[in-house]
């Protein structure tokens, strides 16, 4: 009981303390935090879809390569190398 009786609720003060970033200043300063944020997440994904089709790439040439490199073994043990 007396442990429901000690929980309350945290301010607002201890919920950006604990979240370790700084207590906005006013309104002016939360809609530049926003703005920065939204710019942040728009760079982000665009270097998220910049990998992305990079990796499409990667894997569509190691298909390549890998087709290479199972014809040249077939060409080796067609022969006789093998």
């Amino acid at each position: 009981e007396k442990m429901l009786e000690k929980m309350k609720p945290m301010t607002i003060e201890e919920e950006y303390r604990n979240a370790d970033v700084p207590m906005p200043k006013g309104p002016n300063d939360l809609e530049a935090t926003i703005e920065r944020l939204e710019f942040r997440n728009a760079k982000l994904h665009n270097y998220n879809e910049k990998i992305e089709q990079e990796i499409i790439e990667l894997r569509r040439d190691n298909k390549k390569l890998a087709k290479q490199c199972e014809d040249l073994l077939n060409q080796f043990r067609n022969k006789g190398v093998l």
